[in-house]
C-alpha cells in the first residue's frame, strides 16, 4: 500500500570542513534513487525542502541551485550531489588553510579571526551566478532556488537569531531579497573563524542602515533539524497536497557532521581552569550539546505518533569509534580530507539499512 503523503525534509548540520561527511551521505542517496529510478534526477527532485546550518546551508545552496538548461523530464538543479562533495574536497584547502592568517603574539587579541574570507567569498560567486540570454552574468537570489530552503544565521544588529528563506520574498510584512551566495556566506560566518558578514535585503535600498551583519548559525542552531520542523509546520506545500503539516505528515531526515571528538583535558583541574581554557572549551561544548539536544527534542516528538509514524524522523551521524579525523574542523589538507570521505562511507556503509528504508518511503 501507497505511504500516506509526507513532506520530505532535508536537515543538514554545521560543522566546518566536515560538511563532506553530510555530502557522502547525501551523494549515496542520490546514487541510490537514481539506480531505482532509471533516471538522471538529483536530491531536489525528491525532497520537498532543505534546511542547513553553516557547511549544511553551503550544501543546501548547491543542491538547490536552478539547472541553467532545464528539460521536461531532466533534473531541476545545475549540480549533482557528486559535484557538491567534489567543491569541497577541491575547494577546502584555499577556503581554510591556503587563507589562514599569520598571527603573533598580541595580534590575534586584537583581530582574533583567523581566515581571510576573501577566497570563500569568490568561490560562492563563482557559483552562485546566473547567466542571462544577453550573455551578462548576475547574482542567483535565494526566491530562485528550486525548493523551499532555509539557512540560519545570527543577526549583531538585532541580537537575535534570523533565518533566511527562499519564501520570504512573498512575507506579508515586507518582501525579504537575499543573494544566495550573501546568504551562505553568512551562515558560514563562524566567529574566530571568519569576520561577520555583510548582506543585504535587496527588497529595500543598500546603504548602511539596511546593512546586515551576520554571524552563523550554528552559534545557536548547528543542528536545525527543530527548525526545519518549525519552518515546515507553518508552510503549504502544494506539490504534495499538504498544507502546514504536523510530525506525522513529515518524512524528516537529518544528518550531522560528526562533532563532538574534540578534546577536554585535565577534567579533573577543570575547577581551576584559567579564562583561556574555557574560552577554548566553551564552544566546542556549546555547539555539541545542543546538538545533542535538538536530537532528543525531535525524538520525544516522534515517540509520542503513533508507531507507524515514529521512523519518520531518522538522525544520522558518525558513530563515535569512526571519528579518526582532525579535531579542527578547518583542518582541509589532502590527508585529512581522506580521513573525512573515510568517516563519511562509513557512516553509509554503518547506517545503510536505515537509509535504503527511508529511501524506499521516499520514492513510495
Amino acid at each position: 500500500m501507497a505511504e500516506e503523503k509526507k513532506v520530505r525534509i532535508l536537515s543538514l548540520d554545521g560543522g566546518g570542513i566536515r560538511g563532506v561527511i553530510p555530502a557522502t551521505v547525501v551523494a549515496y542517496i542520490e546514487k541510490k534513487i537514481r539506480e531505482e529510478k532509471g533516471d538522471e534526477k538529483r536530491i531536489a527532485d525528491y525532497f520537498d525542502m532543505i534546511v542547513g546550518t553553516s557547511t549544511g546551508g553551503l550544501l543546501t545552496g548547491f543542491y538547490l541551485k536552478p539547472n541553467p538548461t532545464p528539460t521536461p523530464n531532466g533534473p531541476l538543479t545545475a549540480y549533482e550531489a557528486e559535484e557538491a562533495l567534489k567543491v569541497y574536497t577541491e575547494e577546502g584547502f584555499n577556503i581554510f588553510n591556503a587563507s589562514k592568517k599569520r598571527m603573533y603574539g598580541l595580534r590575534q587579541f586584537f583581530n582574533a579571526t583567523q581566515f581571510d574570507p576573501t577566497y570563500l567569498e569568490s568561490t560562492l560567486k563563482k557559483h552562485f551566478t546566473v547567466k542571462e540570454e544577453d550573455g551578462t552574468e548576475r547574482d542567483l537570489m535565494m526566491h530562485e532556488l528550486v525548493r523551499p530552503c532555509t539557512v540560519t544565521t545570527y543577526n549583531m544588529n538585532k541580537k537575535s537569531s534570523l533565518f533566511l528563506r527562499s519564501t520570504d520574498v512573498n512575507r506579508k510584512d515586507g518582501p525579504r531579497t537575499y543573494k544566495v551566495w550573501e546568504a551562505l556566506r553568512s551562515t558560514s560566518a563562524a566567529p574566530t573563524y571568519f569576520p561577520p558578514a555583510e548582506i543585504h535585503n535587496y527588497s529595500l535600498p543598500v546603504n548602511d542602515e539596511t546593512t546586515l551583519y551576520n554571524l552563523d548559525g550554528g552559534v545557536f542552531a548547528n543542528n536545525p533539524t527543530m527548525c526545519a520542523y518549525s519552518e515546515a509546520r507553518n508552510m503549504k506545500f502544494p506539490e504534495r497536497g499538504v498544507d502546514f503539516p504536523s510530525a506525522n505528515q513529515m518524512l524528516i531526515l537529518s544528518i550531522g557532521t560528526g562533532g563532538g571528538n574534540f578534546a577536554l583535558g585535565e577534567l579533573s583541574k577543570s575547577p581551576r581552569w584559567d579564562v583561556l581554557k574555557w574560552a577554548k572549551s566553551i564552544p566546542n561544548i556549546m555547539m555539541d550539546g545542543s546538538i545533542d539536544t535538538t536530537d532528543y527534542q525531535m525524538r520525544q516528538i516522534y515517540d509520542t505518533l503513533n508507531k507507524v509514524h515514529q521512523d519518520s524522523y531518522l538522525r544520522i551521524d558518525v558513530e563515535q569509534h569512526d571519528r579518526k579525523y582532525e579535531t579542527d574542523m578547518a583542518d582541509a589538507s589532502p590527508e585529512n580530507i581522506k580521513k573525512l570521505k573515510l568517516a563519511g562511507q562509513k557512516t553509509v556503509d554503518h547506517y545503510k539499512k536505515h537509509l535504503d528504508s527511508f529511501i524506499k518511503r521516499i520514492l513510495d
